[in-house]
């Protein structure tokens, strides 16, 4: 069914069906979601504190109230409030951002107030756009490496109980371009640490039940800050190798956290893999080579790649584009993630005059 606008009309359709849980699939539609788990009397977060799962600055200001690490940040629709703020700061740096997590804008490190007026009217535009909300979020900028946490909360006697299922690394290229990112192992001290931070920004952020994903910043002397926190399933081409390295698979994790799963349901056996994300970024006028394309697909390590690399025909390459590389051998994932960096500097995009499909007499 469809929700148009009758709230009423959307809770009594839903009720008539039996609808016993209620899970957000997209940002747009959390607090739609808590909303009506809360008119159907069903497990979830308060519907009048939904910002706190999808909003940067009420993140913020709810960690710093439950005493837990946040960045110092200001959320505002005012240019003169946010320049008047940073100037108090006086900090080395500062990040742009939309309030709104999850919408397809890049944050800005700005190190002046005459960058963030210059990053500002564009950026205020394109939160609207996305999120229907002008609001943007000044936060000093914190250098060092970037997690992305998953976890899934469900109601155990009354009470929320939180798990991390999986942690990430991101690497970036000198230009701040995401390259990869590696399944940490669970057993590893800096994995540990930001299990347990994400534990106690899940209680501050109100999550009663389902998933969330949650970006993590840290730094030597700070720890785990966290930057934003989503609760919606993440989904990528990478979950299969997932499923198979650690036995979790986040649809399922959601709807188990919402429906309990039969007692005698199996849970497979997690092999352990080491598991890399491989982010390719093709020129504005580069289109994947076919050949070269399928020559990565026959990697031994490879265990998934995007749509736009298994066509037939030079495609061009949509942003996203990447290669999942698994293995219980960390050499052979790293042999193969140096042929992928090779041939995507030789060989793996078209010139623009040789994008249109033709004949191709390579071996294979």
């Amino acid at each position: 069914m469809e929700h148009r606008s009758s709230m009423y009309r959307t809770v009594r359709l839903l009720r008539a069906l039996g609808v016993s849980a209620v899970v957000a699939g997209s940002v747009a539609g959390i607090a739609l979601a808590e909303r009506i788990a809360a008119e159907l009397q069903l497990a979830g977060a308060d519907p009048e504190t939904s910002l706190l799962r999808h909003d940067r600055g009420a993140q913020a200001a709810a960690l710093v109230q439950a005493g837990v690490p946040a960045l110092r940040s200001v959320r505002t629709a005012s240019l003169t409030e946010a320049l008047t703020w940073a100037e108090r700061r006086a900090l080395p740096a500062y990040v742009l951002a939309p309030a709104a997590a999850g919408v397809p804008v890049e944050p800005v490190v700005c190190e002046r107030g005459l960058q963030i007026s210059a990053a500002w009217p564009a950026m205020r535009r394109e939160a609207a756009r996305h999120a229907g909300d002008t609001h943007l979020v000044l936060t000093e900028h914190l250098p060092g490496r970037r997690y992305v946490v998953h976890s899934v909360s469900r109601l155990v006697d009354g009470q929320s109980d939180h798990v991390v299922t999986d942690v990430w690394a991101e690497t970036r290229t000198s230009g701040g371009r995401l390259a990869r990112t590696d399944l940490m192992n669970r057993h590893h001290l800096l994995t540990r640490a930001l299990h347990m931070y994400v534990l106690r920004a899940l209680d501050a952020l109100g999550v009663v039940c389902g998933p969330v994903t949650s970006r993590i910043a840290y730094a030597d002397e700070r720890g785990p800050v966290l930057l934003s926190a989503l609760a919606v399933p993440a989904t990528s081409v990478a979950d299969k190798a997932l499923r198979e390295a650690t036995g979790h698979d986040r649809l399922v994790d959601a709807l188990d956290s919402v429906i309990p799963p039969a007692p005698a349901q199996l849970i497979p056996a997690p092999t352990g893999n080491r598991v890399v994300r491989v982010h390719l970024h093709p020129g504005h006028s580069g289109h994947i080579d076919p050949w070269t394309a399928r020559i990565l697909r026959r990697l031994p390590t490879v265990a998934a790649v995007s749509e736009d690399l298994r066509s037939k025909t030079p495609a061009t390459p949509p942003t996203g584009t990447e290669i999942v590389l698994s293995s219980s051998e960390p050499h052979a994932i790293e042999g193969d993630y140096r042929i992928i960096r090779a041939l995507e500097r030789n060989c793996l995009y078209l010139a623009a005059a040789d994008s249109a499909p033709r004949p191709f007499e390579r071996p294979t």
